[in-house]
């Protein structure tokens, strides 16, 4: 499967409507649009839409997601992550550049040291770690 970047990635294409559930690991070309329910792996170089009803709970790593429904679990986003205002975040967020709406809620921690970090595949421990060194070296005179 051949990824695909910029403006053609961002163009919404698929969508996983209402009353829909799917469970597993999921792989995109184009943008996608979820009204539905995810839970698993999600995986693309695209755009991830969550609708107002759609709800995820997955490791997600994409390029780009928009929220305005409900996600629990860890977004890595090479891009950037925007929380809408009816969005809900449960987790944590890997990405350089968050934007949250007012009256968006977000609960969980955000990295946005590193944009390669943020699409790399790594144990939570690896965060823990770079935050420690980080720590460590802001402690330094």
């Amino acid at each position: 499967m051949q990824f695909m970047k910029g403006k053609a990635a961002d163009e919404i294409v698929s969508h996983l409507g209402e009353g829909t559930e799917f469970a597993g690991e999921l792989a995109f070309v184009k943008g996608l649009r979820v009204s539905g329910i995810i839970r698993g792996k999600v995986r693309s170089e695209a755009m991830l839409e969550i609708g107002p009803g759609g709800k995820i709970d997955a490791e997600v790593v994409v390029r780009r997601v928009v929220i305005n429904g409900e996600f629990r679990g860890i977004i890595k986003a090479s891009e950037r992550v925007e929380i809408l205002k009816d969005g809900k975040v449960f987790g944590d967020i890997y990405t350089p550049c968050l934007i949250i709406e007012a009256g968006a809620i977000f609960e969980g921690r955000c990295n946005m040291s590193d944009k390669k970090a943020a699409v790399r595949d790594e144990g939570p421990n690896a965060a823990s770690s770079a935050e420690n060194k980080t720590a460590q070296t802001a402690a330094k005179p």
